[in-house]
């Protein structure tokens, strides 16, 4: 079966792959560009994703953030968590950044791969939360997390998608979603209109 993505890796220094990386995500639309394409992200809005995209801002700096420095330390443990709670998934990191063959605008780069005992495929994003968020996780996955998962199951194809957060430093939850066609179909038809009909064109949303 072939496979629905091309891999796409970066050698070199950590400094001369994350300028590789950043240089890369300007060609299309990842998974944590997908909440504010669709409106839905507390952090971007589909004005600032089209700025990044057409060259107009840079990302912002978050090499001295301490939340993000922190949840990078902590992906590691986070991963292996639900890999202790989720024995009969296999775990793994796919050192890739995956570029969609057929909506070659669409970009993944995953937290971990995931394989379970009947063959299926999956994706694990992993989260660490601020315990003021603690609210936001109390019913599942905030909608605002959710069109990041659903974007990487479009880029790969695989069948399903977990996430893993660990909230305020000492609660651990986990959540396991089978695949949604009619989810998947609609976030692609709306990041095509968005880089078909703002950045191809050069035009602001």
């Amino acid at each position: 079966m072939t496979r629905p993505y091309r891999e796409l890796r970066f050698g070199g220094s950590p400094e001369e792959i994350n300028a590789q990386w950043l240089e890369a995500r300007k060609q299309g639309i990842g998974g944590s560009d997908a909440a504010g394409v669709l409106g839905m992200s507390k952090y971007a809005t589909p004005l600032t994703v089209w700025l990044e995209k057409t060259g107009r801002s840079d990302p912002p700096d978050l090499s001295g953030n301490e939340k993000v420095y922190w949840g990078t330390v902590l992906e590691d443990v986070v991963a292996k968590e639900f890999a202790k709670r989720h024995p009969d998934m296999r775990v793994r990191r796919l050192n890739a950044m995956l570029w969609s063959v057929e909506h070659p605008f669409m970009f993944a780069s995953v937290d971990r791969v995931l394989a379970d005992s009947n063959g299926k495929r999956g994706i694990l994003e992993i989260k660490t939360a601020d315990k003021r968020l603690a609210e936001d996780w109390e019913e599942g996955v905030p909608d605002y997390y959710v069109p990041q998962p659903t974007h990487y199951l479009a880029v790969t194809g695989f069948d399903f998608y977990a996430v893993a957060v660990l909230v305020g430093g000492n609660a651990y939850k986990d959540f396991v979603f089978e695949r949604d066609e009619d989810d998947v179909a609609v976030l692609i038809e709306r990041e095509e209109s968005f880089w078909r009909g703002y950045v191809e064109t050069d035009t602001p949303p």
